[in-house]
């Protein structure tokens, strides 16, 4: 996720998170419905606690992911949507989600078609949620990548593939379609549609296997 740490955290709300995270290590519940291991779910915790300091979701945060989804429902029609989804998991009824029912209703989302997940990706790798990707934030892509146990590209592993920098600046440049040195979603979206490694590729570290669009 976009990191936007524009506020401290507040004491309680990190207390809460920090006792919620250490359930998971026990929760095997939470990894089955997610699909995330242990630590992937260590990892988007972090990222959830950067994007969203007082520990909690509201349905128009909520909103701004899910649009990013559907995005030819109209704004409109996927605000409404979102707030009958974010009902869903906001169970005690106090308009707010935690990072748990947050986690949950983010890989629902992403049991989607291609366009959907890479959608998806998009906004979890813009880190500064700029709406576009740098050569730094695809290279952290790659480095994920690399750091996992996943076969990588024609079922080479990260030691078989060349350094990470390298890699990163081959896949930079064939997303950057009009050259202007930076990415945008729409061509993060459109290159990965029309070339299925490429959408494996960025794929990789979401744990998922994509379905046709």
């Amino acid at each position: 996720m976009g990191a936007t740490c524009c506020k401290p955290i507040r004491g309680g709300a990190k207390e809460k998170l920090d006792e919620n995270l250490k359930n998971v290590d026990m929760a095997a519940d939470l990894c089955e419905k997610t699909g995330f291991t242990v630590a992937e779910l260590r990892t988007h915790f972090n990222e959830f606690m950067k994007e969203y300091p007082d520990g909690v979701v509201n349905v128009n945060q909520f909103a701004q992911v899910y649009v990013k989804f559907f995005p030819n429902a109209g704004v409109n029609g996927s605000k409404k949507r979102a707030e009958e989804v974010f009902k869903q998991y906001d169970q005690n009824d106090d308009g707010t989600i935690d990072f748990r029912e947050f986690t949950i209703a983010l890989s629902k989302l992403s049991q989607g078609t291609i366009r959907q997940k890479l959608a998806l990706a998009f906004f979890l790798y813009d880190e500064n949620c700029d709406g576009v990707l740098t050569f730094d934030e695809v290279l952290g892509i790659v480095e994920a990548m690399y750091a996992g146990d996943q076969k990588m590209l024609n079922g080479k592993t990260s030691e078989e593939l060349p350094p990470a920098q390298v890699f990163a600046k081959k896949l930079f440049a064939e997303l950057d379609k009009n050259g202007d040195g930076e990415i945008t979603e729409e061509e993060f979206v459109d290159v990965g549609q029309k070339n299925p490694t490429v959408a494996d590729l960025l794929l990789a570290n979401m744990n998922e296997q994509p379905k046709e669009s």
